[in-house]
């Protein structure tokens, strides 16, 4: 049996059995103890960004100066450090970069915009502590993604100097849906409907706007931001949001990569495992970063 599709009907069959409610998406959640680990050689030591837990990731030997700021996913409402661990160990390694992981505060105890103003916190903790905004990349997947636009935006506006790069992993940008409720591919996309992601959005907006820059990125002001990876896959409903985001960007003149991977599903990064267009994927990842935030190797002690 193909891989992808074997991962696809894997996919499927478990969604199958989550109902659309927040007890059941923290439930599956919480169990990711049992399948996400770090690879092996690195570090992992958790500290405080100005209050905000934070996971600080370096791998014993492929590290140097440069950090990746990373932004997890989940719907706003579900997802960890933990559950993002891995992925954001293989990027790490991948772009030979410090990862900060930002255990920014969930909905619906704490919508909008308290994400986006733990994001943009520990990008400032950075850069207060000595971190150069060329040597940094803001990175996520999914909510992850969005946010990393959101937030460079964000930083942008209170006229921080902006990172040297976003990298968007099957970003979220319209969080109005009204690009992926009217998809072709919501047959195709085994993870995500639209009765779903709608549900993360009331959670997350809590009576603001969908369509404020904020909480959609899509809709923001997109001039005189750093380069952006967007990458997000040929079966995702989110496909078309980031295509007309990577149309509306380049018109503003932005630098934008957007990589299509052909018949692959929602942050399919996460079947490194499995997959060799995962890897493949984040290899690409690494590659973005290291020329966007280039700096002199330095080997971790």
């Amino acid at each position: 049996m193909n891989r992808t599709k074997m991962v696809k009907d894997m996919i499927r069959l478990g969604m199958r059995f989550i109902p659309n409610h927040l007890l059941a998406y923290r439930l599956c959640s919480s169990q990711s103890i049992w399948f996400v680990h770090p690879p092996t050689g690195f570090r992992c030591e958790a500290g405080l960004a100005f209050g905000i837990p934070a996971l600080w990731l370096s791998h014993e030997r492929e590290c140097d100066a440069r950090v990746i700021l990373y932004l997890h996913g989940g719907g706003y409402v579900v997802g960890s450090n933990r559950t993002h661990l891995e992925l954001a160990c293989r990027i790490g390694r991948a772009s030979q970069a410090q990862v900060m992981m930002l255990e920014y505060r969930l909905a619906p105890e704490n919508p909008y915009p308290a994400a986006l103003e733990d994001a943009v916190q520990a990008y400032r903790y950075l850069l207060e502590n000595g971190v150069k905004a060329k040597n940094i990349v803001i990175a996520g997947d999914s909510a992850g993604g969005g946010l990393t636009l959101a937030t460079v935006m964000a930083i942008r506006d209170i006229g921080l100097p902006v990172p040297s790069g976003a990298v968007c992993i099957s970003p979220w940008l319209d969080l109005s849906c009204s690009f992926s409720s009217l998809s072709h591919r919501i047959h195709r996309d085994p993870l995500i409907t639209p009765e779903r992601i709608r549900f993360f959005a009331r959670h997350y907006a809590s009576g603001s706007s969908l369509i404020e820059p904020g909480v959609s990125p899509y809709f923001g002001d997109l001039h005189d931001l750093p380069p952006i990876l967007i990458q997000v896959g040929g079966d995702e409903i989110l496909l078309n949001e980031c295509k007309y985001f990577a149309r509306r960007a380049r018109r503003a003149g932005v630098s934008v990569h957007l990589h299509v991977w052909p018949h692959m599903f929602h942050v399919w990064h996460f079947a490194a495992r499995l997959l060799p267009q995962s890897r493949s994927a984040i290899r690409d990842i690494g590659q973005f970063v290291r020329q966007h935030a280039p700096v002199q190797q330095r080997n971790a002690a």
